[in-house]
């Protein structure tokens, strides 16, 4: 049931076909557990609403599924209300910002409870950091600082719980996993984005090849950090359908998408990426099909897993297998010796103060080394 859910609630009933007679003996709590878990809580609601069949669900798995879709709604239009405060002080800084990840996302789905958030990303020109700060102080959010730039945050108006706060995570010329040093290689990051509104608010997004590229290799190095097992986030299904959304946006320049991953330092990233996808949905999306030969070089390196501790591991069971598991976080904790496994060290696992620290990246270079020689002039400067 969740394996079969699309980025429409009518596609999803339609990959459904003709539910099991056993309908009634389906084990609700792990399809909840995993709707949760893999974010398509509203997606599976109005899905099972569409099918006829809300009826034959637990009362209390519907309530839940309805509270997250209407949380992801809430979130939303909570961020939402916040940008157009901002675009009405500042609409030229505004309309030079390019949105990315779930805000981006969100407004592509039938409904914003079909995509939760947690917050809107936006990459700026790092020369343009002052004014933003400028105009999200004069709206009273707080800075937070951030490795790839500042984060503001401030509470909404109407605060519910689940949302009591709206952020705006901002990544300064590129998105924090570009992996390049580059000089002026975020003005192509910036220079790819195109004319764009959220509602009303006119502003940029991503490149359809360039927000494919982001997304992708975010989900490979999730798919590799331990500390995200933990988090139920190494693997989730709606980063594959906000994959296959993108690929339905609009044609796919594929070339383009491997060469800027090379040229970003992040052809490895991708490689594993496109295998998670490939893993958890059976195939890559159509529009992907010529980047088969990056799957094939992540498909490996996609069953390992960066420990804390500095160890890298391969999981017992293969990723095609696990992804749709429930468990993988009890069995990632198992992973450390009993002594670690401790709520207790989780800053210590976020600070990567366990000796070691987590090495995706070298899980991720072997998924480069998989591809063979970059072409000419793809190399960043950094790479020998």
């Amino acid at each position: 049931m969740i394996a079969g859910i699309c980025t429409t609630a009518e596609d999803t009933v339609r990959a459904w076909g003709d539910l099991p007679a056993g309908f009634l003996d389906v084990d609700w709590a792990e399809v909840s557990l995993l709707a949760t878990q893999h974010r398509v809580e509203g997606l599976l609601h109005e899905s099972l609403e569409l099918a006829g069949c809300a009826d034959q669900v637990p009362v209390s798995v519907l309530a839940a599924l309805r509270r997250r879709a209407d949380l992801a709604e809430t979130r939303y239009r909570a961020c939402y209300a916040a940008l157009v405060d901002v675009a009405r002080r500042a609409p030229d800084l505004v309309a030079e910002m390019v949105f990315f990840k779930g805000a981006d996302l969100a407004s592509r789905y039938g409904s914003p409870a079909h995509r939760m958030i947690r917050d809107f990303d936006l990459i700026v020109p790092a020369a343009r950091v002052a004014d933003v700060r400028k105009v999200f102080e004069s709206l009273d959010f707080w800075e937070k600082p951030g490795q790839h730039g500042p984060m503001f945050v401030s509470s909404p108006e109407h605060p519910q719980i689940g949302a009591e706060y709206v952020a705006f995570d901002v990544h300064l010329d590129t998105p924090a996993d570009d992996d390049t040093t580059e000089p002026g290689h975020g003005d192509r990051w910036l220079g790819a984005a195109v004319p764009a509104a959220l509602g009303e608010v006119a502003c940029r997004r991503l490149s359809l090849e360039y927000a494919l590229l982001e997304l992708l290799a975010d989900t490979g190095k999730h798919a590799l950090s331990w500390i995200q097992v933990c988090l139920d986030s190494d693997v989730r299904l709606i980063r594959a359908l906000d994959a296959e959304l993108l690929c339905g946006a609009g044609e796919i320049d594929t070339e383009l998408l491997a060469g800027m991953a090379a040229r970003s330092g992040l052809d490895g990233h991708l490689a594993v990426g496109l295998a998670v996808h490939r893993a958890v949905r059976g195939e890559l999306p159509p529009a992907l099909s010529s980047l088969g030969g990056h799957a094939d070089a992540g498909a490996d390196v996609a069953d390992m897993v960066a420990l804390p501790d500095g160890r890298l591991l391969r999981w017992a069971i293969p990723l095609r297998d696990r992804a749709l598991r429930s468990d993988r976080a009890v069995r990632a904790l198992a992973m450390m010796p009993p002594q670690a496994r401790h709520r207790g060290h989780w800053f210590d696992w976020r600070r990567g103060l366990l000796a070691g620290a987590e090495n995706v990246a070298e899980l991720t270079r072997r998924a480069r080394d998989r591809l063979g020689p970059r072409p000419a002039g793809t190399l960043p400067p950094h790479v020998v």
